[in-house]
């Protein structure tokens, strides 16, 4: 059995953070606001959400990748650089477009909407498989 260390427990609560941040942002957040609030409120909240988290959980994810290197961990490092790439990619999912609708279309929203909630669910679980692989030290 490997070694357990300081940093791969401290690799792991990092890696757990950015997991259960992604899962409260993605589930407990979007739920609580499609059912208090009218759907364009709630659209534009989760997606200020969903964007101003994702910098928080990538930082998070870096961090755990960092300690994990230090320690030899390398299955959790590479785990939790793509899953904080993940989570980076809500910013750029969510981004505002520039281009125009076709004349008589309309333009939709709420699916970069729906494709960043579901990024940041696969993402969340890819996050907690690289906190096991760091506390495990793999």
């Amino acid at each position: 059995m490997p070694e357990i260390s300081i940093l791969h427990a401290l690799s792991a609560m990092f890696a757990g953070g950015a997991a259960a941040s992604g899962w409260t942002v993605a589930v407990i957040v979007a739920n609580s606001a499609f059912e208090g609030l009218d759907a364009g409120r709630a659209d534009r909240t989760l997606r200020r959400m969903l964007v101003a988290s994702a910098t928080f959980q990538a930082s998070l994810l870096g961090v755990a990748a960092a300690l994990a290197v230090i320690k030899g961990a390398n299955g959790a490092a590479i785990m939790s650089v793509v899953a904080a790439l993940g989570f980076l990619s809500n910013i750029w999912t969510l981004a505002p477009r520039r281009e125009k609708a076709l004349p008589g279309a309309r333009k939709r929203l709420k699916t970069g909407r729906m494709v960043a909630v579901a990024l940041t669910l696969m993402v969340t679980l890819v996050a907690a498989i690289g906190a096991i692989l760091a506390a495990f030290g793999i």
